[in-house]
């Protein structure tokens, strides 16, 4: 993908982030604090979303659909959601500091997928009550993911009081495997 190409990739999915329009919260549930502004966000990165962009889609080339910027214990993390002419999902994760790949996670359906299915040895309501459990809140998305590693994880997008979290479990032990707030997301639905 040329430079040219990546930078109105970045530039369209900054856009779609400032068209996207968020439906109510029902009147019982406690709206989350308005985000920091992405300029701010982006502002304080070091590596920076062009320099990582790149990097995922040398890793997995497609179209780049959602970005996410996250804060782990080891620092800011960029999140590419990357799908590819087959239909393919990758989840690429790259060091906002050093700009280089921390992680490649291949994304399914479903638990029911044969490859997560072999390895799961929890169902997704017990991984949901687990990922709860770290952080409570909404669930607003739950992916199924296969890690580089071997290992099959859950992956929960949670809406809280005091923001949106990814939460991660171990699709074997149940256990949560990692835990990061979310300071911006760009794309996706």
């Amino acid at each position: 993908m040329s430079h040219k190409t990546l930078a109105l990739t970045v530039a369209a999915l900054a856009l779609a982030a400032c068209a996207k329009t968020e439906t109510p919260a029902p009147a019982a549930t406690v709206a989350a604090p308005a985000p920091e502004a992405p300029a701010t966000v982006v502002a304080n990165s070091n590596a920076g979303i062009e320099s990582c962009a790149k990097a995922a889609l040398a890793q997995a080339p497609g179209e780049l659909t959602q970005a996410t910027l996250k804060q782990e214990p080891e620092g800011r993390v960029w999140e590419f959601e990357i799908k590819q002419a087959d239909g393919k999902l990758f989840d690429i994760e790259c060091s906002d500091s050093a700009g280089t790949i921390v992680e490649s996670e291949t994304r399914v359906a479903s638990a029911a997928d044969p490859a997560f299915a072999a390895i799961a040895k929890v169902d997704e309501a017990a991984a949901r009550t687990k990922a709860l459990e770290a952080k409570a809140g909404t669930v607003e998305r739950v992916e199924f993911e296969l890690e580089a590693d071997g290992k099959a994880s859950y992956e929960y997008d949670i809406k809280t009081a005091d923001g949106d979290y990814r939460i991660e479990v171990d699709a074997a032990s149940g256990e949560v495997v990692e835990s990061s707030s979310e300071l911006l997301e760009i794309g996706g639905v």
